[in-house]
């Protein structure tokens, strides 16, 4: 059970860190009709740096209003070091690190899986529901790297989105903490499509959803106290 409380909680930080995703609404007055993307911004690069628990350097790289994004990592925690990619493509995600070709995880991501097929009604809901689950409520704004950004507090810490891209964040999971802050920021700039290709050398695996491994946690916990 303590191996299945891990797995989940490395991928809900590797998530939380990565692909926190405050969804944009991007009305089109033509089609008289709402498109719902992750990100307020077509494309972009940026950097980001770690300090805390994680230290540290990774780059973000998407097109696509975010549909598409990949996240080069080269960070170090307790001692062992993180050189992997973290590639998004639309509900899919694939995790992997070049020199371990056994050992890349796909899944589908939590925060868009669903997202696509939603009605404009629903996208309130969606968000609110979303942070909350996450720990953190909406408190209003904050100016940071000269951006209005959407900020969300909790018992978790701190998280500042801009146009939908994460731009800041500060931890505090139980009881380590960590920083992220972004160091360059490029938007609307031409991203080459080779960052969103998926290596045909990396095998993967497919990872059970976060529902399903509560599930099966909660089950393991029921048996040991019968």
């Amino acid at each position: 059970m303590k191996g299945l409380k891990m797995f989940t909680s490395t991928l809900k930080i590797v998530v939380l860190s990565f692909f926190i995703v405050a969804v944009v609404l991007d009305s089109t007055a033509v089609a008289q009709k709402t498109s719902l993307k992750p990100y307020g911004i077509k494309s972009g690069i940026i950097e980001y740096k770690y300090s805390g628990v994680r230290t540290g350097t990774s780059t973000l790289y998407f097109d696509d209003y975010g549909l598409k994004s990949a996240m080069k990592n080269n960070i170090k925690m307790e001692g062992k070091s993180d050189n992997g990619w973290i590639i998004s493509l639309k509900d899919e995600q694939y995790i992997f690190d070049p020199a371990k070709s056994n050992e890349g995880i796909k899944m589908k991501n939590p925060l868009l899986e669903g997202f696509f097929e939603m009605q404009q009604s629903d996208f309130d809901k969606f968000v609110q529901e979303f942070y909350t689950k996450m720990g953190y409520k909406k408190v209003g704004t904050e100016k940071y790297a000269g951006k209005d950004c959407i900020a969300y507090k909790g018992d978790l810490g701190k998280i500042l989105i801009w146009n939908g891209i994460l731009l800041y964040t500060e931890s505090n999971f139980a009881g380590i903490s960590s920083k992220q802050e972004i160091t360059s920021l490029k938007v609307n700039v031409p991203v080459d499509s080779k960052y969103f290709q998926i290596p045909k050398n990396i095998k993967f695996t497919e990872a059970p959803d976060f529902d399903d491994i509560d599930k099966m946690i909660e089950q393991e916990s029921d048996d040991e106290t019968e």
